[in-house]
């Protein structure tokens, strides 16, 4: 099994900071409630140093058939998660952001 996924940390990253990347209704939806802000979602990508958890994207919408967890610091510099995956949309890549939630 696969140790370590810097490289897709790192597209991920990129990704994000260009502004590629669309999120769920379910985050729209807490993003409405105020429960976070589309700047933590950013700041997640941004402050993590790793992939914490991988698993196969079910729905097989992700590019390389994945979906990823990722721990990282909201804008408030609190533990804060995302988990989301590599999609294409109008022919070039994008993150899809799943969900996010205050990490424990």
């Amino acid at each position: 099994m696969r140790q370590s996924w810097n490289e897709e940390l790192i597209v991920i990253k990129e990704l994000v900071m260009n502004g590629d990347y669309h999120y769920s209704s379910k985050i729209r939806e807490y993003v409405e409630e105020g429960w976070y802000q589309e700047d933590d979602l950013e700041q997640c990508i941004c402050t993590a140093t790793s992939i914490h958890k991988v698993e196969d994207d079910e729905l097989k919408a992700s590019v390389d058939g994945k979906k990823y967890t990722v721990l990282g610091r909201d804008s408030q510099g609190k533990p804060f998660y995302t988990c989301g995956k590599i999609i294409l949309s109008k022919d070039h890549r994008k993150y899809f952001f799943i969900t996010a939630h205050e990490s424990r």
